[in-house]
């Protein structure tokens, strides 16, 4: 086996390599992203890994972003004409590389014996990096389909994302969890904004190959009364970009794309604040805004 397909927000990506392709074989949440389609974008795995490491554009490159998790240690910026990011094994004995020149459909990758867990966020990123100049990308959030349309909810970690959508699908049973954490936005052509599952959901597994049209956003705060309005356009931005792929953020032609999705998905759809106590009349009150009325501002404080 050298190559497997995958579909991700109706795009097909072509993935090679040996972790990579080992972690999308043992990993359950591929099953229903595989594909025989024409791929559009490709995550080549041919770059030698010592080669990429003692290389001057390498060596030269420019951090902009760093973070760690489960002890690996990540950066992101550019490196020559390109934009980089890599992931150093916890015991530094080994670093996946990405390489990308925006507007390319290839992600180069380094080809090496990579954790599960590097594998895949290193195709987390490789997939952003090809969608986002396409309108594209996953947005940390949870995410309930109901009466045909999908509603995000977004929030930092630990502000009640999952509590309140399983709140939600307690309350009307008719609702559907379609992703817990990565679901893809896309901002189609003719203007219409798409929400997509996807085959990262964090620590819920919820891998729904659906598409819906996003009717609604809804930032999410802890607070000790439930109280729910409507933002206005340039806080509705504010309250979408931390949302997004972080690491964009940091360099000027990823920040840019960014921020021309996040513009383009808050003049077409709502995007509520909702200050709120984890209980079952804030999920009552999130239902009612986005499903049963039209008013700028309701509470049940």
């Amino acid at each position: 086996m050298t190559e497997k397909r995958i579909r991700v927000a109706d795009f097909t990506f072509s993935v090679t390599g040996r972790s990579f392709l080992g972690f999308l074989m043992h990993s359950g949440a591929f099953q229903n992203f595989f594909t025989e389609a024409e791929a559009d974008f490709s995550i080549v795995s041919d770059l030698s890994e010592a080669e990429v490491l003692q290389s001057g554009t390498y060596s030269g490159r420019k951090v902009c972003y760093e973070i760690s998790f489960e002890g690996i240690d990540c950066s992101f910026g550019t490196a020559g004409e390109s934009i980089y990011f890599d992931m150093k094994s916890p015991d530094k004995a080994s670093t996946l590389v990405l390489l990308w020149t925006p507007g390319d459909v290839t992600v180069k990758a380094t080809d090496g014996d990579y954790s599960p867990s590097m594998s895949r966020f290193g195709l987390w990123m490789a997939v952003n990096m090809l969608c986002i100049p396409r309108k594209c990308a996953a947005i940390h959030s949870s995410v309930n389909v109901c009466n045909g349309a999908a509603v995000m909810f977004l929030g930092e970690s630990g502000t009640g994302k999952s509590t309140h959508t399983r709140l939600l699908r307690e309350r009307y049973p008719e609702m559907h969890l379609l992703n817990d954490d990565s679901p893809f936005v896309r901002v189609m052509d003719d203007g219409r904004t798409l929400v997509y599952g996807s085959p990262w959901s964090g620590k819920t597994p919820c891998y729904r190959q659906e598409k819906w049209p996003l009717k609604a956003m809804v930032r999410l705060s802890q607070a000790p009364y439930n109280r729910m309005a409507v933002l206005p356009p340039l806080q509705a931005i504010g309250a979408m970009l931390p949302s997004c792929p972080p690491a964009f953020g940091y360099v000027e032609v990823t920040s840019d794309m960014i921020c021309s999705l996040v513009s383009d998905v808050v003049s077409s759809v709502s995007l509520y604040h909702l200050e709120c106590l984890p209980d079952t009349a804030a999920a009552e009150l999130s239902y009612n805004t986005v499903f049963g009325t039209d008013r700028r501002s309701v509470d049940n404080a």
